[in-house]
């Protein structure tokens, strides 16, 4: 894995102090490419690198790379799934390299801007085209690769994969994104459409973008089959097998050592499981919580089942404030989802021994795996109530509760809830993932801004994939892949998503939902085509609830010191952009007393 970063203005050349910009671009994130380090400059753009080297470990693989007429020179982060297959049909192309950077280089000669649709993996890129004098940019379906950029104080375009490497320019004025500080408040992360700050704008996931004279053009280049497809359960089985175990098997190509999360659930078990088919004494790493947060029992049988080198971390209660003030100073916008601290320790773990680490994510939302994905099956099936006769049904289940008749009760609590919530859309956005109401959070605001993720495919409501989607769009690129890249590039190592597969995720999203969630189960096709290689438990066992003990962790002692440093303080920063009355009342040991601690802290240490 890598960083990039570069800096398009006219004439930059002839003004020396831009080479020093570009060197402290690249510095700032050396983190994530401590083996080796490039620049490149043109008369109207200079391109910078950090490389973490994981394919062809030679100096072929040096970056910014040029192609074979000189006249293309990329910068690119990721890694590009059957590269090899692809360089197959470029026997034309005089390659000098085993790299999927250059694969990357030749498919620009050869197809020009329609390159994204043609890759697999997680990637982002920036290709200057000397001829053209254009900047061509993209960025993977999903949102493995970050690319952020901005117009600097000189009409300068700026770009790089992290916040802190723009920031390092001095060109960029750093104010705060009040629609960015809504959306946290409401859901616990920014949003994958926009950043912290004001003048920093993120390319999408599965967005492309030329720079030319000045301007700028963002186009999306994939979406969502929107087809169903017309299958039966046993040929989706037999399908769904040969995807996954295909995508496996690209995402373990590597010239360092591999390893794998485990977490003691489905999806990380069957990874491990095929994994050690490819990889003998694989490496497994887990996350040892306390109490019944604790999955290692059920990691512990996938690792004795495979023979993995399995290695468990912790966190002790004292280590827990001073590893969330680390994790949010280094990260360059505020992050609460509780499952840092555990990536962080994880990540830091795996560092000592390997570079690329294999992770679950995304099978959740593309197998149906959360429980709201039934609860949203039960409300397609039952349909909405009437939502004008809400004050009734309020009034009927008081009634009912005073006198005792239960079933009453829960037939009006029913109509309460298909009244609130009368579709699948309307559940997902105003139910799902939700911190705070929007009603508390304008309260909290000084400002009143309101802002709302948008999605980029028809919001189907007779369909259930259509929240799996909206899951897979929204949270995963914004909160789970954010906390991934960020933190295991902190350590400087790659975590690779092999759920994340293109075709995979276009397989799953056109599958009827049926075979992935009844009222009885989650999950199904992955219990059906791979349950016989986990255990019984894992199989059987209830889903674990998200995050971590939180009312425990607010109650350590440091916590509640940092609580009343930053939350209870009227001059701290937070209360540049909060209420600090309302504030006050929402310290209540809970994840919205987390929540704040965590922007509170984050703006602190950046601001």
């Amino acid at each position: 894995m890598c960083g990039i970063t570069g800096i398009v203005k006219k004439n930059i050349l002839e003004e020396n102090l831009y080479k020093q910009t570009l060197k402290k671009m690249t510095d700032s994130i050396i983190h994530r490419g401590p083996d080796d380090e490039g620049h490149e400059y043109f008369q109207n753009c200079f391109l910078g690198f950090r490389r973490l080297a994981i394919v062809d470990l030679s100096k072929d693989g040096h970056q910014p790379m040029y192609s074979n007429t000189k006249n293309e020179c990329i910068v690119f982060n990721g890694e590009i799934y059957g590269y090899r297959d692809l360089k197959k049909d470029l026997s034309n192309y005089p390659f000098q390299s085993n790299t999927d950077t250059e694969v990357i280089l030749s498919l620009y000669q050869k197809n020009g801007i329609e390159l994204p649709k043609q890759l697999n993996g997680m990637f982002s890129f920036a290709i200057w085209d000397e001829d053209k004098q254009q900047l061509f940019c993209a960025r993977d379906r999903f949102g493995e690769k970050p690319f952020y950029y901005a117009i600097g104080n000189n009409g300068e375009f700026i770009f790089a994969s992290e916040i802190k490497s723009i920031l390092a320019t001095g060109l960029i004025d750093e104010e705060l994104n009040d629609e960015a500080v809504f959306h946290f408040l409401r859901y616990m992360y920014v949003d994958s459409q926009q950043s912290i700050y004001k003048n920093i704008k993120i390319l999408p996931p599965a967005h492309q973008l030329i720079y030319t004279d000045g301007k700028i053009e963002v186009s999306q280049y994939w979406n969502f089959p929107q087809e169903e497809l017309q299958i039966s359960e046993n040929e989706a089985i037999e399908k769904f097998q040969q995807l996954v175990e295909k995508s496996v098997e690209k995402q373990l190509v590597a010239d360092v050592k591999v390893g794998a999360f485990l977490s003691g659930g489905l999806d990380s078990g069957t990874l491990v499981a095929l994994s050690s088919e490819h990889h003998q004494n694989l490496t497994t790493l887990g996350f040892q919580y306390e109490g019944d947060w604790d999955e290692m029992p059920d990691a512990r049988t996938i690792a004795q089942k495979y023979n993995t080198d399995h290695k468990e971390v912790a966190l002790q209660n004292a280590d827990i404030p001073k590893t969330l003030v680390e994790v949010l100073k280094k990260l360059d916008e505020p992050l609460a989802d509780t499952a840092i601290l555990a990536t962080y320790t994880i990540c830091k773990e795996a560092a000592q021994n390997m570079t690329v680490v294999i992770t679950g994510n995304a099978g959740d939302e593309l197998f149906g795996g959360y429980k709201w994905y039934q609860q949203e099956k039960e409300i397609l099936e039952k349909g909405g109530a009437n939502a004008s006769l809400l004050p009734l049904y309020k009034v009927g289940s008081t009634i009912s509760e005073k006198l005792g008749l239960e079933k009453l009760r829960l037939y009006f609590l029913d109509h309460i809830f298909r009244s609130k919530f009368p579709d699948i859309v309307s559940y997902q956005k105003g139910k799902v993932h939700n911190n705070f109401t929007e009603e508390e959070t304008l309260q909290l605001m000084k400002t009143r801004p309101n802002y709302e993720h948008q999605y980029n495919f028809p919001l189907d409501k007779n369909n259930l994939n259509t929240p799996m989607r909206m899951d897979l769009t929204n949270v995963i690129a914004g909160d789970y892949l954010v906390k991934d890249d960020r933190i295991a590039m902190m350590h400087s190592i790659e975590l690779r998503t092999p759920f994340l597969d293109k075709d995979l995720v276009e397989f799953c999203s056109m599958l009827p939902a049926k075979y992935k969630v009844d009222e009885k189960q989650t999950k199904i096709i992955l219990r059906k085509a791979f349950g016989e290689k986990l255990t019984q438990n894992i199989l059987t066992k209830k889903k674990q609830g998200f995050g971590a003990p939180i009312s425990q962790w607010l109650r350590i002692p440091e916590m509640e010191d940092i609580t009343k440093n930053i939350l209870k303080n009227f001059s701290s920063k937070i209360f540049i952009k909060l209420d600090f009355q309302a504030v006050q009342r929402q310290l209540n040991y809970n994840y919205k007393h987390w929540s704040l601690l965590v922007l509170g802290i984050w703006m602190e240490e950046h601001l």
